[in-house]
């Protein structure tokens, strides 16, 4: 049976970062529709898929979310094709999407907690150049929709305040592809 594994955690925990190196392990991502403009990094299809407002209101959405002024959301064609298409795939999505990801695939789907405290947060969230005021803003949304605590509704805990590779080596030990010890980078 293919399955979908779903991460799920606070902003900066680690999620978009763990689904790349999954990624090289050929364990693909469902991509997300997303309103905002692209970073100078970001390809349409591949990080996102960087549609209008309109466009994004005519799509079939399991998840929706509004966030500094954006619309970002999970198709259902999305989860469909790649749930169908592959033995295992990914996700990074808030409580809502977890709720409608168990409606739509049942025991076809798992969910991956990403655990990592405030400090380590914040730290990751300066590091990247992200201002005091956006960080008070993720922060404050994060623990009003509890994304610091729904530990409780993941099927697996994984805590990632250390090197990336360990995460990313638990991960791989869950969805049952890796026997080898962690790279350490």
């Amino acid at each position: 049976m293919n399955k979908l594994y779903a991460l799920i955690g606070p902003p900066a925990s680690g999620k978009t970062s763990i689904l790349k190196e999954l990624a090289q392990y050929g364990i693909p991502e469902m991509v997300s529709h997303t309103t905002r403009k692209p970073r100078a990094e970001e390809i349409d299809g591949t990080h996102y898929y960087f549609v209008t407002k309109e466009n994004f209101q005519k799509t079939e959405l399991i998840e929706r979310v509004e966030y500094s002024g954006n619309l970002y959301g999970l198709s259902k064609a999305e989860v469909l094709e790649k749930v169908n298409k592959y033995p295992i795939s990914t996700v990074a999505v808030d409580t809502q999407g977890l709720a409608q990801l168990r409606k739509l695939l049942g025991n076809r789907m798992e969910s991956i907690f990403i655990m990592a405290d405030y400090d380590t947060v914040i730290g990751r969230m300066l590091e990247r150049g992200d201002d005091h005021a956006l960080i008070n803003r993720r922060i404050e949304y994060a623990n009003s929709a509890g994304e610091f605590n729904n530990w409780q509704s993941a099927t697996y805990v994984v805590k990632n305040t250390g090197p990336l590779a360990i995460a990313v080596h638990q991960i791989l030990a869950i969805v049952g592809k890796v026997t080898l010890p962690p790279r350490m980078e």
